[in-house]
């Protein structure tokens, strides 16, 4: 037995499919107008559920709802791209590079097959700077220090007649799948390159980033190895005179050489000591100030330096490096002019503590050992430095503080 509201229902079912169906058969007034597809004008299937199986309109419920069902494309082909499409071309050589361009580019590509690969003479075309930019999957899962430390190996003896590269390295983006198709970045041309090498090549980096960079000399260190243990000698003999010299208890073993060097030159002898001359002392400290500023140099070159290729002397970059340079400089200066200074006091003086020696004595004890604190320094630190001091400021005033 039917309640009376099934009842209703059961009547009234027949009438609202009818209504549903000829809503879905004909298009709204606003799609005639906007003239859509057909296809976009279709509304989705609507699946009535059958009711009342017993009941005579159910039949026709069926066969309303078979004519609104909308015919559902079996091929997806059109909207799925091939998979030859997605693939990357692979990376083509340039053909504007330069012998020394070209070189480089081979040797990287050959190492890493980049995804992409750039390579510029940024030297003005004498092939001593490049600007390199190398995107790679052997990169992945490094830091940038080991990533560039990489092609510092690859690029071997290469890197030795540079006097510096301009090294940019990074890992490719993931490719990003937008409606199964994948997005490709496009590359950056070659002008647009120069200039962004040619912006970085102002400003000095630290050594890890590359660029301008300071390595000492062999010269350098050489020089300083010998003369900084012997200048702390020279300076512990006289401030601490008379204890020092002949006859003092600590004479005997480590200044017992001074007894004939006190004779050689008399300002380090009794004569001075008696007149109670200060110029000996005062210079002494002087030089005790010169060796303080040569182990900061030191210490700055060795503490901040890496090595920019395997077995390289470490080089010092940046803010630091140029700290270093100014301060082994200065000290280097200080060394030359201090000992001209005692020059010049013993010419103007008629060579009053060194006059009494003969020739031979005089060039092998006296000339020499102080002619070498004038030579030395003047060639491996003034020059060199000074070139890179005057280097640096030539670049102009746009140069970039870095810390």
């Amino acid at each position: 037995m039917i309640c009376r509201i099934c009842l209703r229902a059961q009547r009234a079912l027949p009438t609202r499919l009818l209504q549903t169906t000829t809503q879905t058969q004909s298009p709204s007034t606003a799609a005639r107008r906007l003239q859509l597809p057909s296809s976009r004008r279709l509304l989705p299937q609507v699946q009535h559920p059958k009711l009342f199986s017993s009941s005579p309109s159910s039949s026709y419920s069926s066969s309303a709802t078979s004519t609104t069902q909308p015919t559902t494309p079996t091929s997806s082909s059109s909207t799925t791209p091939s998979s030859s499409n997605t693939a990357t071309a692979p990376l083509q050589k340039p053909t504007y590079l330069s012998e020394g361009e070209s070189q480089v580019w081979d040797l990287l590509h050959a190492e890493f097959a980049p995804a992409q690969l750039e390579v510029q003479d940024i030297s003005g075309g004498c092939g001593s700077m490049y600007g390199i930019e190398v995107c790679s999957e052997k990169f992945r899962g490094l830091n940038i220090l080991k990533q560039q430390r990489l092609v510092n190996a690859a690029l071997g003896g290469l890197m030795k007649e540079w006097h510096g590269v301009q090294l940019k390295t990074r890992v490719p983006k993931p490719k990003i799948a937008v409606f199964e198709t994948l997005v490709v970045l496009k590359q950056h041309t070659h002008a647009e390159f120069t200039s962004k090498m040619a912006a970085r090549s102002k400003a000095p980096t630290t050594a890890t980033t590359t660029g301008w960079t300071h390595t000492p000399s062999t010269g350098t260190l050489l020089w300083l190895a010998v003369s900084l243990p012997l200048v702390t000698w020279d300076v512990g003999y006289m401030l601490l005179r008379p204890h020092t010299m002949p006859g003092g208890y600590l004479h005997e073993p480590l200044w017992k050489p001074y007894a004939l060097y006190g004779e050689v030159d008399h300002m380090y002898g009794f004569k001075q000591w008696n007149l109670n001359n200060p110029f000996a002392a005062t210079q002494s400290w002087l030089n005790l100030a010169e060796t303080v500023l040569y182990l900061v140099y030191v210490g700055l070159w060795y503490a901040n330096g890496r090595a920019l290729a395997p077995g390289a002397r470490r080089a010092v970059g940046g803010r630091v490096g140029a700290l270093a340079v100014l301060v082994g400089f200065s000290a280097a200066v200080m060394t030359v002019s201090k000992t001209v200074l005692y020059w010049l006091l013993e010419i103007i003086s008629g060579f009053e503590n060194i006059g009494q020696n003969d020739v031979w004595r005089l060039v092998f004890l006296w000339i020499i050992p102080n002619g070498a604190w004038i030579v030395v320094p003047s060639i491996f630190m003034i020059i060199g430095m000074g070139s890179e001091i005057i280097d640096g400021l030539a670049r102009g005033p746009d140069v970039k503080k870095q810390e």
